[in-house]
């Protein structure tokens, strides 16, 4: 019996992380799904530290060049699934994640389904946890307008859908350009409120909280205006070995002083344009 679900991780060197969400699914109270992981040939422990969980876990593992469009497809294609669950190695879920998937997709019936996101650490950031009710209504809204976008890399597809668009297109914000591209074919993605899926925010603890915000604020503004994100705006690298570092503290008054004034810039140079 082929399963309902078919979970796809892409990973780059997620040997802090993988193992927890790893565990999470082993852990899920229905058992419909299979779980396929596309590694960008890692060089770190990834693989190692995955393959321990196969005797109490069934897991399709697949290794090609790190890209992370490309992984992302591949493990779209293979996938055997009537639904493809796309989700990153830092993300957790709830026992119940893949149960209450099941009954919101066939209560609401469509192709494309978002969940709500919402931080791991929202103990410890109470403040930043407060502004993503707000993003999770900012995406919502956002599919009623003709420049939806998505909350990140979370999303659940009917995988005939996504393989008549042809997939994830291989550009930086790839996950925000298909909520899109499906748009403009006519499908509109629907959020799953009750649907929750937890996300790290390491790179805030890299960064800075007064930095992530930054980008929230100027990536959101770009989406309004472009179909695109350009990546020599938004930088990001993809793997773990990023966040293995020492944090990097932001000063408020580089925030006030600098940020503030590019968030400016931008937005006026994209209504001019």
């Amino acid at each position: 019996m082929k399963p309902f679900f078919s979970i796809v991780i892409p990973t780059l060197n997620e040997e802090k992380y993988l193992p927890r969400l790893i565990n999470n699914l082993e852990n899920q109270i229905n058992k419909n799904f299979e779980t396929i992981i596309v590694d960008g040939k890692s060089t770190d422990a990834t693989k190692k530290i995955i393959f321990k969980h196969k005797k109490f876990f069934n897991f399709k593992f697949i290794e090609i060049e790190p890209n992370l469009s490309n992984q992302k497809n591949l493990g779209g294609k293979i996938a055997l699934g009537k639904y493809l669950i796309f989700i990153d190695a830092d993300m957790l879920v709830s026992k119940y994640f893949t149960n209450i998937a099941e009954k919101q997709i066939k209560n609401k019936k469509g192709l494309v389904f978002l969940p709500y996101v919402i931080p791991q650490e929202k103990k410890e950031y109470p403040e930043i946890n407060i502004i993503f009710p707000i993003v999770n209504k900012l995406v919502e809204w956002s599919q009623t307008i003709n420049k939806p976008f998505s909350s990140g890399p979370s999303m659940i597809w009917e995988k005939n859908a996504f393989n008549l668009i042809g997939g994830f297109d291989n550009l930086f914000g790839e996950d925000h350009h298909i909520i899109r591209k499906a748009f403009y074919w006519g499908i509109k993605a629907k959020c799953l409120p009750k649907l929750k899926v937890n996300f790290s925010l390491r790179r805030m603890k890299k960064e800075g909280k007064l930095k992530l915000i930054y980008h929230f604020i100027t990536a959101t503004t770009y989406l309004l205006f472009k179909d695109k994100l350009q990546e020599k705006t938004f930088k990001y690298t993809m793997g773990g070995q990023v966040y293995n570092t020492k944090d990097v503290k932001v000063k408020k008054e580089e925030f006030f002083k600098g940020y503030l004034k590019q968030i400016n810039k931008l937005f006026n140079k994209l209504i001019k344009d």
